[in-house]
């Protein structure tokens, strides 16, 4: 229909959806009232898909965890085979914390200072809050009886046949800004001779150098807030600084010269090889050409005094960027170097939510192809820290005064502090306020958080996971020249950061003499979905899931209140007009909802009309109403 001319006041209508008509109270046909369901509808559509989706993707992940065939090995993990080929590759322990302190592993030697504003966080700090008299009273009475002759006799009973020894280059107490006048060199020399004595060798490793190669309280120097300066990671690469790391590693080299026992040695341990923000001011991660360069350089030295020993080159968390070490003039291959890897499950966000078969699939076959790759584009590989635990849930594992950095804290197990070295902290108990150096330690309770007390969701129980974990760890890094498991054992003793603990446990064979571990299915076909699809298919589909949630939730609010004043039936209907004359406003084109005409749009009452299905009829069909008679006669010739 069309308007030659309407009056004043109206606008013509062109035509109109339809809808279904039924008879009011009076006789005359009526709109039927009809709910409004579209914005329901429209929700369900959003919602549906991703919640098929999800659900799909949650049995996948199901499956995956409890019927791959890794839970169903051949060989029970507490058996033992006969001596095959490999079988002496390197299998040990690392006595770590012993001459260079951490306090995640002996936290009892730091309760004295956590009471205070800025409390000790490593070795350094230590010393300098004790003093040189106390400091070497102190620590003479914790090395004395930490590593005893009796650890390296039961190592070697258990079946290890080497130990790797972490050492600074404060050892010989000589140097007047770290620990002055407290020595341990005199440690070294008891282990090596309880090594030769019992048939172990040994790896002797530079785990601090002045300067700090890392800014971890593994090296002596912590660096990490809030108590520590912000890390510039080339200060030990000065020439000042490498020329001393250089020289203890020379005169550590020349002392040992003629030990059986001694037969590789680290040039430093884990230079920082990635970025930290808040943490690192420069230079993170270190450059490896300017790494490489100390290599040669430390490696030189070495070789001048001693002929027995190999380097062990750390590979600064860069597994697969050594190929380099096989260029042509590189002395690295002819001196029997191997790169040392360290594989933690610690670190891995969330990792006590991680499906058992996760855990175990990269332990059993993710990391042994990967030592394989690297073996074949660089050099031999050594796993020379590893452990069994699934998140960084431990007292002050990651530094004095923090929490946990990958794992919610409440999320961790908690047990009874000890007190080996020294007495709870005086704020136990106290029900006053925690200082800032109680976080991550004792707690007002006197309780020290662990990994949480029962293994990864999965079809496993907490003794049959870790079994089963510590063999096909084991197995897998055997596709290297060795490993050694970090650490010997530590004072809160959690069997999964602790070898003897874990031996105690039962989660290791009596000896490890012949043993040969069960080994997983590794193929792809059959052995479940691996660790990166399972993360990125749960974070595809939680998003996926959220996003619909939201969009139908504003979907239907926005049709409901866009139905709730269409009327007593909740309707509304949409209109089509002809376009508007200057001196009056048109109908919009959109969907429209109003409780009352408005007076300048009176061509059609819209109260009590429903939302038309389909669009068949033209306005003539419909009742007239005053407002459609009024635009009638105002047509008339």
């Amino acid at each position: 229909m069309a308007s030659r001319g309407p009056p004043d006041g109206m606008v013509a209508v062109e035509s109109y959806d339809d809808v279904p008509l039924d008879e009011d109270a009076t006789g005359q046909a009526a709109p039927r009232a009809r709910t409004c369901r579209a914005p329901v509808l429209c929700a369900c559509v959003l919602v549906l898909p991703c919640a098929v989706s999800l659900a799909v993707f949650a049995s996948l992940l199901g499956h995956a965890a409890n019927n791959s065939p890794m839970f169903t090995p051949a060989v029970s993990a507490n058996t033992s085979g006969p001596l095959v080929p490999g079988a002496q590759r390197m299998r040990g322990v690392n006595l770590g914390g012993w001459l260079v302190l951490e306090p995640w592993i002996t936290p009892s030697l730091f309760y004295q200072f956590l009471d205070r504003e800025t409390p000790a966080t490593d070795e350094r700090t230590l010393c300098a809050m004790l003093g040189p008299a106390e400091a070497r009273r102190q620590l003479k009475a914790f090395r004395d009886v930490w590593v005893t002759e009796a650890t390296f006799a039961k190592l070697r009973r258990i079946g290890v046949n080497t130990v790797r020894l972490p050492y600074g280059y404060w050892a010989y107490g000589d140097q007047q800004s770290f620990c002055p006048g407290v020595s341990s060199i005199e440690y070294v020399d008891k282990a090596v001779s309880w090594a030769e004595k019992h048939g172990l060798r040994v790896v002797l490793d530079l785990h601090g150098v002045p300067g700090s190669q890392n800014g971890f309280d593994n090296s002596g120097d912590s660096h990490k807030p809030p108590f520590g300066t912000p890390l510039d990671a080339h200060d030990w690469l000065s020439d000042e600084n490498a020329e001393v790391a250089i020289g203890v590693l020379r005169r550590v080299a020349a002392r040992y010269a003629n030990s059986s026992a001694v037969v590789q040695m680290g040039l430093v341990n884990e230079p920082i090889g990635f970025a930290l923000s808040g943490f690192c001011k420069a230079n993170c991660p270190i450059d490896q050409a300017r790494l490489l360069a100390y290599y040669e350089r430390a490696w030189a030295a070495i070789r001048s005094v001693n002929a027995r020993v190999t380097p062990v080159l750390d590979v600064s968390f860069r597994n697969r960027a050594w190929a380099v070490t096989r260029a042509e003039g590189q002395p690295w291959a002819q001196a029997g170097a191997v790169l040392d890897t360290h594989r933690y499950h610690g670190w891995w966000p969330r990792g006590s939510h991680v499906p058992q078969v996760a855990h175990l699939r990269q332990a059993g076959c993710g990391t042994p192809r990967d030592l394989v790759e690297m073996a074949a584009e660089a050099l031999p590989t050594v796993v020379g820290e590893w452990s069994l635990a699934v998140t960084d849930c431990m007292t002050f594992l990651n530094g004095v005064g923090l929490d946990p950095s990958m794992t919610v804290p409440a999320n961790c197990g908690r047990v009874r502090c000890p007190e080996t070295f020294g007495k709870l902290p005086r704020y136990v108990g106290s029900g006053g306020p925690l200082p800032r150096g109680a976080h991550g330690g004792p707690d007002a309770d006197g309780m020290c958080p662990v990994d949480p007390l029962s293994a990864p969701p999965g079809p496993l129980d907490f003794d049959a996971f870790y079994t089963l974990f510590a063999a096909y760890a084991i197995g897998g890094y055997e596709a290297s020249v060795g490993w050694t498991f970090w650490n010997f054992k530590s004072e809160v003793a959690d069997p999964r950061w602790g070898f003897l603990d874990m031996y105690d446990k039962g989660w290791l064979p009596k000896t490890l003499d012949g043993w040969n571990p069960p080994v997983p299915s590794c193929d792809e076909a059959d052995a479940g979905l691996p660790f990166e699809k399972l993360l990125v298919g749960t974070i595809a589909s939680a998003v996926c899931l959220v996003a619909s949630l939201v969009l139908a939730l504003v979907v239907a609010l926005a049709g409901g209140r866009c139905c709730s004043r269409g009327g007593p039936s909740g309707g509304f209907v949409k209109m089509q007009t002809a376009p508007s004359f200057a001196t009056q406003p048109s109908f919009a084109t959109q969907p429209s909802c109003h409780s009352q005409p408005s007076a300048t749009h009176g061509a059609v009452e819209l109260s009590h009309m429903a939302a038309p299905p389909v669009r068949t009829r033209i306005a003539s069909d419909l009742p007239v109403t005053s407002a459609t008679a009024a635009l009638s006669e105002a047509k008339q010739p």
